[in-house]
């Protein structure tokens, strides 16, 4: 008997709170005809909802303390240096590689976190911000063939800020979601796959500077041409996200609160001087964009610049966090965070953190304090709620993630910050920030129609991708698998999803 064909489209940051009302106009008529033929829902991300590591939560059907990573970037306290992991930091297999050791042929394209890539049984294209335009698919060839046959771009060249819909970059955004599906479809009528996943990261960036503005809604109706072109060729199409995306009320710098608080103090760089004459990376960008030159640069060039240099508002490139660190002032700091969530405690300093009695009294006095936080013109918290590490993570490398995290309210964009004068800054760049629950649409034999969902969380996504395919899960006990092989269908078509201790 053959194996079930498996396609998944994977939609960063996509969530139903702000397409619902495209689906019901008709704007998405292939997304709107999956979820009336099939069961939808909201999924709930990883802690904290980011796209690193959310993406590899799903494929492993592992939270981060299994993983050994946890958000875009660490700090090792010991060299205050900031490690920006790969794909080879994480340490566990991944959904496609249980489906190849099942004999399954796999297909992977754009999904972040896959650089550098893996040998399939299939193929891969790396995605997400972190890619380098070389070596970035398994088998290798393929790159100069999807450059040569579809024009493949990893990358966007522009820069969000300060766009409009009319700006070149929201074209370049389009054109990379386009060819990403193009990619895939090209790979897969070349060299057909029993599982086919996608992922659009450049969709994310839209709703982050228009939320629900024209330029998202063509990013999701480029997605829905595809979803129509390709969901044809399998037999089950789930469409899923790594989070979800809410509409931006303000943005916290908890770094400049820190710093305000008598918890961290900073010392001066000689790049600071520029910044103070009006050179940044945005003064910068707009003078390449005006001379066009900005096409002549490498992507790793302009990445470099933003470890240099903050942008107009004082805020350094999304992977400048060693620039960060190198302008705190480390014999009085006591504690430090990354952007949408880790901070870590000084504890080398022992003048500062002397006993464990004290890091307990200090991470017991952060909390109190970051979850009493208020917009001072609402009132509302900007915090939902601050983790130890030990609540927020568990496994064997759960000793290595932040002291603390802190869940930023869905409204509220904690984006850490350093030499801001005011933590709340209500005008910022972004419209849509990332939301903890995303969204999940199953549609196949056996599912039931319209219904809901309840209860889904981004890892409980591989075991079901496996049972789906009659492949044993490796995540947890036989017993229990041998359970979810009898017991995951009826769950689905009576509106619940299969549940995984991870």
């Amino acid at each position: 008997m053959s194996k079930p064909r498996i396609l998944v489209f994977g939609l960063d940051g996509g969530s139903f709170n702000f397409i619902s009302g495209w689906l019901a106009d008709g704007k998405l008529p292939n997304l709107a005809r999956l979820v009336a033929q099939g069961t939808a829902g909201e999924l709930e991300s990883s802690l904290p909802p980011v796209t690193s590591p959310a993406w590899k939560c799903y494929a492993a059907g592992k939270y981060a303390g299994k993983l050994g990573v946890f958000w875009w970037q660490q700090l090792d306290p010991r060299t205050r240096e900031v490690i920006t992991p790969t794909s080879l930091s994480f340490k566990s297999a991944e959904v496609w590689d249980y489906l190849n050791q099942a004999g399954l042929r796999t297909g992977v394209i754009g999904v972040p976190r896959t650089y550098p890539p893996k040998t399939l049984n299939g193929f891969m294209v790396c995605g997400g911000p972190d890619v380098s335009q070389t070596g970035y698919t398994s088998p290798p060839e393929l790159a100069a063939e999807l450059e040569q046959a579809l024009d493949y771009e990893l990358n966007i060249k522009g820069d969000f800020f300060d766009a409009t819909q009319d700006s070149p970059v929201v074209q370049e955004a389009l054109a990379v979601i386009d060819k990403t599906f193009a990619a895939a479809a090209y790979l897969h009528r070349k060299d057909p796959v029993d599982f086919l996943h996608i992922t659009t990261f450049d969709l994310n960036r839209l709703q982050h500077f228009f939320f629900d503005e024209a330029p998202t809604l063509w990013a999701w109706q480029i997605v829905d041409k595809w979803l129509g072109e390709l969901a044809p060729q399998f037999d089950y199409t789930l469409v899923m996200s790594d989070h979800g995306t809410a509409k931006v009320a303000k943005v916290f710098f908890l770094n400049a609160w820190l710093k305000q608080q008598g918890y961290l103090f900073t010392r001066t760089r000689p790049a600071d001087l520029l910044f103070r004459l009006g050179i940044n990376r945005t003064t910068i960008s707009r003078l390449l964009d005006v001379l066009h030159l900005k096409r002549l640069f490498p992507f790793e060039l302009m990445r470099r610049i933003a470890y240099l240099l903050p942008s107009s508002t004082g805020v350094f490139g999304e992977f400048g966090n060693q620039a960060v660190v190198q302008r705190v002032d480390w014999t009085r700091t006591r504690a430090f965070a990354l952007a949408q969530g880790p901070i870590y405690i000084n504890r080398i300093n022992r003048d500062l953190v002397p006993t464990e009695a004290a890091y307990q009294a200090l991470c017991a006095e952060l909390i109190q304090a970051i979850e009493a936080i208020r917009d001072p013109e609402t009132g509302a918290r900007v915090f939902v709620k601050v983790y130890r590490r030990d609540e927020a993570f568990h496994g064997p490398y759960a000793a290595d993630g932040p002291d603390l995290l802190a869940l930023n309210a869905d409204e509220y964009h904690n984006r850490a910050g350093l030499a801001q004068p005011d933590p709340f800054q209500a005008h910022w760049q972004w419209k849509g920030n990332n939301r903890r629950f995303g969204m999940c649409i199953l549609h196949g034999p056996g599912i039931r129609q319209q219904a809901e969902i309840s209860g889904a969380r981004i890892v409980d996504l591989a075991p079901t991708i496996l049972h789906l395919a009659d492949v044993p899960c490796p995540m947890i006990s036989t017993a229990a698998c041998l359970a979810m092989r009898s017991s995951l269908a009826p769950r689905w078509r009576s509106g619940r999803c299969a549940i995984s201790p991870a």
